[in-house]
Formats: C-alpha cells, sequence, structure tokens
C-alpha cells in the first residue's frame, strides 16, 4: 500500500486532534470556581431641601396672590430635583375677633395649579431658587368684615428626588 501526501496530512489533523482533544479534557478536569469574599456598597445620602416662601401683596374679598419658594439644595453630594408642590395649611394667627377664626381660615383657598410646569434640578450646594405659583392664594369674593385685617401663613409641600 503507498502512503501518499495526503494521506499523511489527515493523519497528521487526526493525530493534532487527538492531542487536542486529550488535552482538552485534561483542561477541563481543573476547572474550579473561586468566589469573592463580601463586596461592600452603599446607598448614597441625601439630606432634605430648604424651601421658605413669601405671598406678594395684601388680599381683598376675590383677589388672588402669588406665592414664591425659594429653594435650597444643601447636599454636596447630589443634584436635587423638585417633583411635585402641594398646597397644605392655611393658619390663622390673629383677626379681631378670635371666634372668627374658623370663619376666616375658611375663606381662604390654596392652590399649586399655577405652578410653573417646569420643574427644576437643583446643582449641588445651589441655593436661593426661586419657584412662583400663580394664582396660589385666594380670598373669597364672599368673605364679610370679620376678616379684615387678619394675618395668616400657609404650609406648602415640596417633594425632591435625588439625580446625578
Amino acid at each position: 500500500m503507498r502512503i501518499t501526501n495526503r494521506i499523511k496530512a489527515l493523519a497528521a489533523v487526526a493525530a493534532i486532534g487527538a492531542m487536542l482533544g486529550v488535552a482538552g479534557i485534561a483542561f477541563a478536569a481543573f476547572v474550579q470556581d473561586s468566589s469573592s469574599g463580601g463586596v461592600g456598597g452603599s446607598a448614597e445620602a441625601m439630606s432634605p431641601a430648604t424651601v421658605t416662601g413669601a405671598q406678594t401683596g395684601v388680599l381683598l374679598p376675590g383677589e388672588k396672590a402669588y406665592v414664591t419658594l425659594t429653594l435650597s439644595n444643601p447636599n454636596t453630594n447630589v443634584k436635587i430635583k423638585l417633583v411635585s408642590i402641594a398646597a397644605g395649611e392655611v393658619i390663622v394667627d390673629s383677626v379681631a375677633n378670635s371666634a372668627d377664626m374658623s370663619y376666616c381660615r375658611d375663606q381662604i383657598s390654596l392652590s399649586a395649579a399655577g405652578a410653573d410646569p417646569l420643574l427644576p434640578t437643583l446643582a449641588v450646594s445651589e441655593a436661593n431658587f426661586p419657584y412662583k405659583l400663580t394664582d396660589a392664594v385666594t380670598l373669597k369674593d364672599d368673605t364679610d368684615i370679620r376678616c379684615q385685617a387678619m394675618t395668616y401663613h400657609t404650609t406648602w409641600t415640596a417633594q425632591f428626588q435625588a439625580v446625578r
């Protein structure tokens, strides 16, 4: 029988394949898993924003006033985005006859509907950002003389979210 170059080449390829198969089996036999120890992590911390406010002018029955909230980000690590504004309470501080406090409180309505629709994102440590709520405070049309010269304050809730 005559051995040709073609048969020699096939025999060489088969021999190399067999050696690689043995090496592959030997390699597979020595694979093992290793695990790391505990990998520590942490969540970012966020301090509450500072919110102060001011109402424009004094009201007559039927008039509306806007409120400007001043927003400040005390965080040195994250920006904060204003997510929502909600009207809170009306607190009557003084009225001529203390028996009229409840009546006068009910004559004031609050609304966040006139809030600027572009909710701002405050930069790290940004302070004194003015945020306007148009027609936020209304003294009802039918308010009578019992509420003249009353003083009051309103509360507003601003919700923020930490962002990068």
